[in-house]
């Protein structure tokens, strides 16, 4: 059973820390956390390492081993070695930064197959902010209104993810004009800032300090920290 973990903003922040500790518990793989601040690679060395080192630091606080995986580009997502060691991890957490640049990367590489291998082991996938968004479903190929978002791959196949959804609601038709790319039909969960959701694709506790808006086909509902909701399957 595949075990996601998707915040809306804060990673590496202590409100984290408990959540993350509930993920691994029961993951499978060598124990670690692999870090990928892949998202952030158009910004610059500078900002990659940044978060990379912030990663670190974090997880070096809750004792958890923990290692940067520089992973930036599409030649980087097809070397074994780069591939092998999160393969292993029994955690791969993406950071935030462009969705598309992230989606760019991974899509159809050796390194999201191995992912995929990993979650049908029984590791994590973590994603914040771009890390949660391209895990959402992919486009339609008859490409009709909407589609979800260009750089959903599928992770969590009938569900679009929307992140720091409180901040997008204090700007005026933000969120309206997000949601309105995406199909009549389709589900959509928005994440707060600062909030985590984790599941299984389908069932899904909420963690953190927001909450998570939860749309289906003509119903909208509300969770926060200990509610569990779930989305469908297919």
């Amino acid at each position: 059973m595949p075990t996601f973990l998707f915040l809306g903003s804060g990673e590496f922040e202590p409100w984290s820390t408990e959540v993350e500790a509930t993920a691994l518990a029961d993951a499978v793989g060598d124990g670690s956390v692999a870090i990928l601040p892949t998202a952030s690679a158009s910004e610059g060395d500078r900002t990659f390492d940044r978060w990379g080192r912030m990663g670190l630091d974090h997880y070096r606080g809750d004792g958890v081993p923990a290692a940067v995986v520089p992973i930036k580009t599409p030649p980087d997502a097809r070397r074994d070695d780069l591939v092998a060691s999160v393969e292993a991890a029994s955690m791969t957490y993406f950071s935030g930064g462009k969705p598309t640049r992230l989606a760019e990367v991974l899509r159809d590489s050796p390194l999201l197959a191995a992912i995929h291998r990993a979650l049908d082991r029984g590791a994590v996938y973590a994603g914040c902010s771009a890390g949660a968004m391209v895990a959402s479903r992919v486009r339609d190929a008859d490409g009709r209104r909407g589609t979800s978002w260009l750089f959903g791959l599928g992770l969590v196949p009938n569900v679009s993810f929307g992140v720091h959804w409180d901040r997008a609601a204090r700007i005026p038709g933000a969120q309206w004009w997000m949601t309105s790319r995406l199909p009549d039909d389709t589900w959509f969960v928005g994440i707060d800032e600062r909030t985590a959701i984790l599941g299984d694709g389908v069932r899904w506790i909420v963690h953190g300090l927001g909450r998570v808006t939860v749309r289906g086909p003509g119903d909208e509902a509300f969770y926060r920290a200990g509610d569990g909701f779930e989305t469908p399957s297919v």
